[in-house]
């Protein structure tokens, strides 16, 4: 009979055990919403000298986290004003696109809440 318990339960943990349906966004993040198919700007990155040139899209990719919802794409290279930096510098554009439903929390140079629908 505990058997049968501890079974049920383990069962039960497992339908709820969901971690896009427990996925926190914290409240500082920032969000991005897009369909299946779609892109959009994700972010940009800037060298790690506040004078450099924008880095290469090999050397951001390495840096993104996993995604099972978006795949990244090299959005060229851009400017951003830099908080670190004080000033404007010159960045790499990541660009999203849409592969899966479902949301993520990340962090790249910021934060980004994810939705995908």
């Amino acid at each position: 009979m505990r058997l049968a318990f501890a079974a049920a339960a383990l069962l039960l943990q497992g339908c709820m055990d969901t971690p896009a349906a427990t996925t926190a966004i914290p409240a500082s993040a920032e969000r991005l919403t897009l369909a299946v198919g779609e892109t959009k700007h994700l972010d940009a990155y800037r060298a790690d000298d506040c004078g450099g040139a924008a880095p290469s899209w090999a050397s951001v990719q390495a840096r993104l986290p996993a995604s099972s919802i978006v795949s990244y794409s090299d959005g060229g290279e851009s400017s951003r004003d830099s908080r670190s930096c004080g000033r404007n510098v010159a960045t790499r554009a990541v660009n999203a696109t849409g592969v899966a439903a479902g949301t993520e929390v990340h962090t790249y140079s910021d934060t980004i809440a994810i939705t995908v629908q």
